[in-house]
């Protein structure tokens, strides 16, 4: 097969830095340089450089991009209103303990008596279930469709 001047400037390469590691002499560098410009078949040129030793490929780079975050925008906008809520439960909570003058609000009637009972675990524990079911969903999505 013919070689092109790409081919040829390859080997030339080749050959200066063996001159330079020390491993031809000027004399022999410049006959096989000489060789290799003038050389029309990669058998040619396979020759010059056969009885030097190959360089080692250089380090394989690792693609460094981070992976995509599972947390875009929908997941934290539903993590922030999960969180408002519960906040205004227990502000809700800690203001008003008596539920006597607010029929249909507040703890169940087992718990009604007791003035210390910290309903809002119960919506809060729904809306903490919600938000984990959310991020599981994405975590899922990224694993399979990668983001």
């Amino acid at each position: 097969m013919r070689v092109s001047d790409a081919d040829r400037a390859k080997t030339a390469q080749a050959l200066s830095d063996a001159l330079a590691e020390g491993r031809l002499t000027h004399d022999e560098a410049g006959e096989r340089l000489a060789a290799c410009w003038s050389a029309r078949y990669d058998h040619e040129l396979a020759g010059l450089t056969a009885d030097l030793p190959r360089p080692t490929p250089p380090p394989v780079v690792r693609d460094r991009t981070p992976a995509p975050s599972v947390w875009n925008g929908a997941l934290l906008a539903h993590t922030a209103i999960a969180s408002v809520i519960s906040a205004m439960l227990i502000a809700r909570w800690a203001v008003v303990p008596d539920f006597a003058h607010h029929p249909g609000f507040g703890p169940p009637a087992q718990f009604a008596g007791q003035a210390d009972f910290f309903w809002p675990v119960f919506p809060i524990v729904w809306l903490a279930i919600s938000v984990l079911v959310h991020y599981g969903i994405r975590v899922r999505r990224a694993r399979r469709y990668g983001g």
